[in-house]
């Protein structure tokens, strides 16, 4: 059989990817080798640990790999998912393993392809691999054999310990009314089944698994139409899903993502919260990782979905007792807003990010026959446009099981938000001569919101909620500036840069930041 090896710095590289996950390693090997296995449509995915060998084997009868699936399967330098195309991330389980381990068997069977590789370290510094023949798969599917270092860290031991990293990272998988959701819309079948060292793990109602309490479904809306399905309880125990885990888990294609509380601060409340939401149209947002959501460049977007969440969030929590902090200074709130227009003149992306006045595309005769379009700043003109997502065209009545027209009427479209669609032109294309036109400034009712709390615990100057940016009122420093009205400005655009800046996580040009650049616009005005 062929020997080949991995001739790039396969060390470094794996190092790099260690470090892109929040989990350890042994739990990433795990969770990526089930969303592939997810990614390729299997019914049945069968874990086995033996703690005595340190032996991980994870198989599925999904599609397998394809030839060339197979040889990337291998290539460090493989290019990584399309964001948007499933779960799983370019085979990174069986890679990123080296970290802990010394050898890796994978064997695969599709409809066109047949093969296998012992891939291992040889002499401890060369990774090579050599083509087997699969000997333990019997229809379609990929099995994976990991040989961890027996000095290598490890979080799981036992059978629970697996159970519990399952139900962590794919818990909406553990629940038959999710199951049916997915299987209508044909993204798994609600046959599909953990097998965890020999005893399948049987789904079971989440509200009675978790000892749920004020449980409230809901369906999200975008445009009036269903894109997902969530429920919101509390549980009669803290953390009941996992150690330290509880809020709402916002899952797409049934991987958690992301705990959420919004923003929002339950108190005592907090550890017993536990909430699913499935939204299948957020794996367009996926970070290289799959592990959170990437807004920048498309954060109203991101909004439309995530937002009627929040809400929905902080309806139920009133329903407990718990109200939102309340807002103050709307006079100084539209201050802020009036200069942030200004300074967005100069930066195009915080146009984007608030949803400043838009230009519709209403013509008028030009005298030089020059579209104001072209007249743009150069900046504003090349910010790029956002593309309709795929598979968010919403949800059925009959997916969702669900009466007509239930759901979140908060979440419902907003009837007095113009339409963004551009207006037809007033020049006549078929009338002879006409002469060029150029648009007619028309602005949508966008802008800005800023709000100001009074939240002394929290250590922010302030944060990002939805598309709204809060000023935090009791921070010491805005306390100590609350006399001075032209410092009281100062101060907040630095605390809206900082906030926008971790939110976007952008650094902007070399050596400037976001809030760089806002307080060098706004200086210059």
């Amino acid at each position: 059989m062929a020997l080949h090896e991995s001739t790039v710095n396969f060390r470094s590289l794996i190092k790099d990817l260690a470090e892109m996950y929040p989990f350890e390693v042994d739990e990433v090997v795990v969770t990526e080798i089930v969303a592939n296995a997810l990614d390729a449509k299997a019914t049945l995915i069968a874990i086995d640990f033996d703690p005595m060998t340190g032996v991980l084997i994870v198989e599925d009868n999904g599609k397998g790999m394809t030839r060339s699936e197979f040889s990337g399967y291998h290539d460090f330098a493989a290019e990584l998912k399309r964001r948007g195309t499933g779960i799983g991330f370019a085979g990174v389980g069986a890679k990123i393993s080296f970290q802990i381990a010394d050898r890796v068997i994978t064997e695969t069977r599709s409809k066109s392809f047949a093969g296998g590789s012992n891939w291992y370290l040889q002499d401890g510094r060369r990774l090579v691999w050599e083509e087997i023949q699969p000997v333990h798969l019997k229809g379609t599917g990929t099995r994976v054999e990991i040989h961890f270092r027996q000095d290598g860290p490890r979080s799981f031991q036992t059978r629970d310990d697996l159970v519990r990293l399952i139900r962590r990272h794919y818990l909406p998988l553990l629940d038959p009314t999710f199951l049916d959701l997915y299987d209508k819309l044909g993204i798994y079948s609600r046959t599909l089944r953990f097998r965890i060292n020999g005893e399948i793990v049987v789904p079971d109602d989440l509200v009675d698994a978790l000892e749920l309490e004020q449980v409230r479904e809901f369906y999200p809306l975008r445009c009036r139409k269903r894109y997902g399905y969530g429920i919101l309880g509390l549980s009669v125990r803290e953390y009941p899903v996992a150690p330290d885990l509880c809020g709402v888990l916002v899952c797409t294609y049934g991987k958690v993502i992301k705990q959420e509380f919004f923003g929002q601060f339950p108190g005592s409340y907090s550890p017993r919260i536990v909430g699913v939401v499935e939204v299948p149209p957020l794996v367009h947002f996926l970070t290289t990782t799959k592990t959170d959501f990437v807004k920048q460049g498309r954060h109203r977007e991101f909004e439309e979905f995530y937002d009627p969440l929040r809400q929905e969030f902080k309806e139920w929590l009133r329903t407990l007792g718990v109200e939102p902090p309340e807002t103050s200074n709307a006079w100084e709130a539209g201050r802020i807003e009036k200069e942030l227009k200004k300074i967005a003149e100069e930066m195009p992306e915080l146009g984007q990010f608030f949803g400043f006045k838009i230009q519709r595309t209403l013509f008028h005769e030009s005298d030089d026959g020059v579209p104001a379009e072209d007249k743009k700043p150069e900046a504003a003109r090349n910010i790029p446009p956002v593309e309709p997502l795929e598979g968010s065209e919403g949800i059925s009545d009959e997916a969702t099981g669900a009466p007509d027209g239930a759901g979140n009427g908060a979440a419902e479209e907003d009837e007095g938000v113009e339409d963004r669609k551009p207006r037809v032109s007033l020049v006549n294309p078929l009338d002879e001569g006409a002469t060029r036109g150029s648009p007619v400034s028309r602005s949508a009712r966008r802008g800005p919101k800023i709000a100001f709390v009074r939240e002394p615990e929290r250590p922010e100057l302030a944060w990002v909620e939805g598309t709204n940016v809060i000023i935090n009122a009791g921070h010491p420093s805005y306390v100590k500036v609350r006399g001075n009205a032209q410092a009281r400005i100062v101060h907040n655009l630095f605390a809206i840069g900082v906030a926008l800046q971790r939110f976007m996580g952008t650094d902007g040009e070399p050596g400037l930041t976001l809030v760089d650049r806002m307080m060098g616009a706004w200086g210059k005005r």
